[in-house]
């Protein structure tokens, strides 16, 4: 059965409505070419064009008997550029997604190193800081976390600025030895 008229298209239309599945190979073999070159030249890929083809027969079949159809060719073509769309809408929003992951994989890792560098950094700080006389340790938490210049330090310790400074240098020096693999890092959170 070939289409050639408008008629014969019809009787097609209402044998495939009516589920004839030979009506439904003629209309496959009659578009299933030109369907494809179409899809084609808008998704530049001949695996997905083919996917995309065979989805709108699977549809046609599947709707067959609620599809408003008066011309074949032009419900098959709108319905191919309706399903090229959607392909590449969803190609779109999935590639977005992927730069949008891609950017922000990296920043999480290298917030997740900075804290565990960081909970080290405080682990080897507190470890120093508990084997500090109890007057060098005062001296250094007054200095160095409240951020007091060497003559109030001495006024609130109640000592001579000379000796605030040999606290300071004692305990930078047994600082160092826990802090060996934080150098860098303390002498920014320090100075």
């Amino acid at each position: 059965m070939q289409v050639d008229n408008e008629w014969k298209e019809q009787d097609l239309i209402e044998a495939l409505r009516q589920g004839d599945e030979q009506a439904y190979s003629i209309i496959f073999k009659q578009y299933w070419k030109t369907l494809y070159h179409q899809a084609y030249c808008k998704v530049q890929s001949h695996e997905l064009a083919e996917e995309i083809v065979q989805e709108l027969f699977l549809t046609l079949w599947e709707k067959r008997s609620t599809l408003l159809i008066s011309n074949l060719l032009h419900y098959l073509r709108t319905a191919l550029r309706n399903k090229c769309i959607d392909h590449i809408r969803a190609t779109l929003v999935k590639d977005k997604y992927w730069r949008y992951y891609k950017q922000f994989i990296p920043r999480q890792a290298d917030a997740t190193q900075e804290m565990v560098s960081y909970n080290n950094l405080a682990e080897a700080l507190e470890t120093g800081l508990s084997r500090l006389p109890e007057k060098t340790k005062a001296v250094f938490a007054l200095s160095r976390f409240e951020g007091r210049s060497i003559a109030e330090v001495a006024k609130v310790v109640r000592l001579s600025e000379k000796a605030v400074e040999y606290h300071l240098t004692k305990s930078l020096k047994i600082l160092k030895v826990y802090l060996k693999d934080f150098v860098l890092l303390a002498l920014l959170l320090f100075y």
